[in-house]
């Protein structure tokens, strides 16, 4: 039951939110239903550390990788919802843009992305994250304007197709455990795959293709360049806690369904091959997605493809192959959200006050929104990979991993990415800061607003002062669920 609840709840939540009309009715029942998510989540988490794994039936699991990142998507959903509360006062009312939608479609959302994180066969995998393409896809719409809309249309055809390439790749994986003996009926089922792998060497090709297609279709929902064309687009039309989820969160699911599939070919043909993608992927993000950063003069944009260069450098510490590059990879990724949920909080406190989020047209912001700037100074130091900050932490144990193993090309592209990332972000933070005020009011910042951005504020400083032994812990019996 400890398993599930938790798929449970959110789709009775998102049922019974649709009956509410009155806004301020759906915000208190989605908030109390999220608490007791957030409760369930971290049970599960508790679970699985006394167990190690948690099972239901032939088709969900939980393992110590998956509560990993089962407590990053539930911080992240916390202080999302947290958030949301006072900032859907702001959204104009239109055919989907209410508080019932809005929150139903979240919980649909985030129950899409829990199962694809439980699933233990490889087909529901699949399945759970084509349905979180279709159930965000009204959020990343939902101001219903027509820049709003044709990004909903981008995201749901880019990353169907991306997933369709992905679907291929499972098939050729299906094919390969049939043809290396295991039984019809669990090859796709993880943990008999990760213990038939070395059989599986024998179909090498057949096991190549899957991890090439798989690489290619959960990439594009990763964001890899040069499959990242749905990014930039959805996260600057999406309202802001959306952008949150979709950079936090969704980002994350994808790299694990890819660490799973990258750890069974790591087993059948050794590392050289998949890792060598990922590396390429990894850097192809870095260096492409912090040069376009150069140039972008919306500031939700800048911050997605500081999302693309941040997954790059996740891809890197994987595909560097050594257990400090894997460890500064999972680190990196749950610092990477709650850093990039800070930074689009108080992006969506920008646009609630200026109007606009036309980098040209912000500027004052230290005069006139003083709060928000200290928040948006810390995540901006915080994802430019500063210390004292979380991030630093995470990229210098993947600078170190390279520069272990000697792989001077990856150095050079990790630290031309962080270089010209900082210089963009610096830049474009002076001058929203500087200046006169371009509104003349100080609006005040909503105690759920400060609240989250708070959270995940102290989340980025706390882990950059000091990691507890617990959270180290949690990571290596993440590291090794995917290396034993």
């Amino acid at each position: 039951m400890v398993l599930l609840f938790p798929l449970i709840l959110p789709v009775a939540l998102a049922a019974l939110l649709l009956g509410f009309s009155d806004g301020r009715q759906a915000t208190r029942v989605a908030v109390a239903g999220g608490c007791v998510e957030l409760v369930l989540l971290l049970n599960l988490v508790l679970e699985v550390h006394r167990q190690s794994t948690v099972t239901l039936g032939h088709y969900f699991r939980a393992d110590g990788l998956t509560s990993l990142f089962l407590l990053s998507l539930a911080f992240v959903f916390f202080v999302t919802l947290l958030y949301s509360v006072n900032y859907l006062r702001h959204v104009p009312p239109g055919r989907f843009s209410s508080p019932r939608w809005f929150y139903c479609l979240m919980f649909l959302f985030v129950f899409a992305m829990l199962s694809a994180y439980l699933a233990e066969n490889l087909g529901l995998l699949w399945i759970m994250m084509e349905a979180t393409t279709l159930s965000s896809a009204l959020l990343v719409g939902f101001y219903n304007t027509e820049g709003a809309v044709e990004a909903g249309w981008k995201y749901l055809v880019v990353c169907t197709v991306g997933i369709a390439f992905a679907l291929f790749g499972t098939i050729a994986l299906y094919l390969a455990a049939a043809r290396s003996g295991v039984a019809t009926a669990s090859a796709l089922d993880w943990t008999a795959l990760m213990n038939a792998a070395p059989e599986m060497g024998r179909v090498s090709n057949l096991v190549k293709l899957a991890f090439l297609f798989v690489a290619v279709g959960y990439g594009t929902k990763v964001g890899f360049v040069p499959m990242h064309s749905w990014l930039p687009d959805a996260h600057a039309e999406a309202p802001s806690p959306i952008s949150a989820m979709l950079s936090a969160a969704l980002l994350n699911c994808a790299m694990y369904a890819l660490l799973r599939y990258d750890a069974i070919t790591v087993r059948a043909l050794g590392p050289d091959f998949s890792h060598t993608m990922l590396l390429i992927f990894g850097a192809l993000s870095l260096i492409g997605a912090s040069l376009l950063m150069i140039v972008q003069r919306d500031l939700k944009r800048l911050l997605a493809y500081s999302s693309v260069e941040h997954m790059g450098m996740v891809a890197t510490g994987i595909g560097i192959g050594v257990p400090l590059g894997l460890y500064g990879a999972l680190l990196h990724s749950f610092n990477h959200s709650a850093a990039k949920s800070l930074l689009f909080f108080a992006a969506g406190n920008v646009r609630e006050h200026f109007g606009t989020l036309q980098l040209d047209r912000i500027s004052g912001m230290a005069r006139s929104l003083r709060w928000t700037s200290v928040f948006l100074v810390i995540g901006v130091l915080a994802i430019a990979g500063l210390p004292p900050f979380s991030l630093f932490v995470s990229e210098f144990a993947i600078l170190n991993a390279a520069f272990s193993q000697e792989k001077l090309a990856v150095v050079t592209a990790v630290l031309v990415a962080l270089v010209v990332g900082f210089g963009a972000l610096i830049f474009q933070l002076q001058r929203m800061l500087s200046g006169s005020a371009a509104v003349p009011e100080k609006p005040r910042m909503s105690l759920t607003e400060g609240a989250a951005m708070a959270l995940c504020a102290a989340l980025v400083v706390a882990l950059g002062v000091h990691l507890p032994g617990s959270f180290v812990h949690m990571i290596q019996r993440a590291m090794a669920v995917l290396t034993s």
